[in-house]
Parts: structure tokens; sequence; C-alpha cells
């Protein structure tokens, strides 16, 4: 099934750190008018979310909603070094806006991520000119590293090398002609053995990448009024414009006429 994602949200931060804690720090019971999102790199401890005990240890990720009532403490023994960040959430239109993501999930230690939240805490801490811009898109770059993690199980960086090639070569060549054999040769592997590789890293065929990347390039062809239908099909890398209807059906659910009604194809 696929996930909705509502890419239209501006997150407003109000707290960050990074915390290596000591044996007494605990969170009091209170109601949280945020989200805290608190990603643990080290030791374990107990957070109380609404009444309900988690333990949590490295490489677990916490997503406490907005409206909770939230309370913490440290496992003695253990002591926590976590990031965490508290921030309230809008979309586009200044409406409060959701995270889909669980209240708790473990995706283990990241060092991609860990980075990103390094950057972020930084920026928050040194608040040069115009580091809220900058707070704030490091903040959804990481919520989008959690949304391919959590919910899409997709995780980029850990991608064979390989199939990494051909996606780069495929984005800067989409309109040419491309087979599997010609991109299993570019990498030094078996057609079969690449295209069954390709499957595994990205769930996808390799033509029914190809053919997603041709058409998401129409697409944004046709939405902002650079070409007709024909002239979009051509740049794309394709000869057969019945065939370019066809497969933009198959894959948008509408027509490419859909965006140029009043444009001749």
């Amino acid at each position: 099934m696929e996930v909705k994602i509502n890419d239209n949200l501006v997150p407003d931060i109000g707290y960050l750190i990074f915390r290596k804690c000591t044996p007494t720090w605990e969170i009091a019971e209170n109601e949280i008018t945020f989200y805290d999102i608190t990603y643990v790199i080290e030791g374990r401890g107990v957070y109380t979310i609404n009444g309900v005990p988690h333990e949590v240890k490295k490489g677990d990720l916490l997503c406490i909603p907005t409206g909770s009532i939230r309370k913490a403490h440290c496992i003695v023994d253990d002591l926590m070094h976590l990031y965490s960040c508290n921030f309230k959430l809008f979309d586009m239109n200044g409406r409060n806006a959701s995270l889909p993501l669980p209240l708790l999930s473990h995706i283990g230690i990241k060092s991609d991520l860990i980075g990103l939240f390094r950057e972020l805490s930084d920026a928050w801490v040194r608040k040069e000119t115009g580091y809220l811009i900058k707070t704030r898109g490091l903040l959804l770059v990481i919520i989008h590293r959690l949304i391919e993690l959590i919910l899409l199980n997709k995780d980029p960086v850990s991608t064979d090398y390989r199939v990494k090639k051909v996606i780069s070569y495929i984005s800067e060549n989409y309109a040419s002609e491309i087979t599997v054999k010609d991109l299993a040769d570019m990498v030094g592997l078996n057609a079969v053995y690449f295209g069954a590789l390709f499957k595994k890293e990205t769930g996808m065929l390799v033509h029914q990448y190809l053919a997603q990347t041709r058409i998401n390039h129409a697409q944004d062809m046709l939405q902002n009024g650079e070409c007709n239908v024909s002239e979009a099909a051509e740049r794309c890398g394709y000869k057969d414009l019945s065939h370019f209807r066809k497969q933009f059906k198959m894959i948008k659910g509408y027509s490419p006429s859909h965006f140029i009604k009043k444009q001749p194809e």
C-alpha cells in the first residue's frame, strides 16, 4: 500500500539539544504542546507517554505527538546520549500539521542521520544570521530521512554502489535509448543478475524505474508550459506518442493532456 506523505510541512523549532544524561536526569510529567523527536545514540532510558512506559535504547527513535503527557528518566547503569528536538508543525497555510511517524521505532545507528542532527544542533547553538532558515531546512531533511527509514523501508545511503551509479546515469540520460544490458555492462555485471540486484535495491524493475523517471520529467515539462504533449514525449525519449500516452496514464492515473487543455497536442 502506498504511503501518502504531506510535502507541505513547515517546522517551528522551540528547543534543540544534544544531551549526555546524568544519573539524576529526568523530564517531569507534563503535557507537551509540540512534537518531540528524540534519537537515542547511546544507553537506555524510560519514557512514559500517556501513562504507558516505553524503554528506549541505542538506535531508537521517539516521535512524541503534540498533546501527549510525557515524562522520562535514565537507567542509571546505562546512561543515554541523545539528540532531542521540540517543534511545532504547520502546513503551508499556517494550519497545524501532523507527522505520520509511529511513537517508537528502532532505526539503528545511522551515521548520516547523526551527522544531520549534529549540524542542526551546531546551527541552532551558533544562531548566526539566517540560522532559522538553515535549522528548519535541516529538520525537514531529518524528517524526510526518518520517513524513508520508517515508513518507506528505504535506506538510500546503503544502496549498492553499482545501482547508485546506474541511477545517476539514468537521471542524466533518461531521454537516450537505454537497455538493461547497456546498464549492466556499465557496471560490469550480467544483465540478469543486474536486473535482480536493481529490483532488490529499488523495489522496481529497471524498465519501470526508467519509465517513471521519464514520465516525471514529462509531467514537469507539461506543468511548466514548456511544450505540448508530443514535444514532451520526444524530449523524454519516446518515439511512439501512443505508447507515451498509455505509459503516462498508467503511471500518473491521468492523461498528459490534463496539464495543457488550452494547448494543441
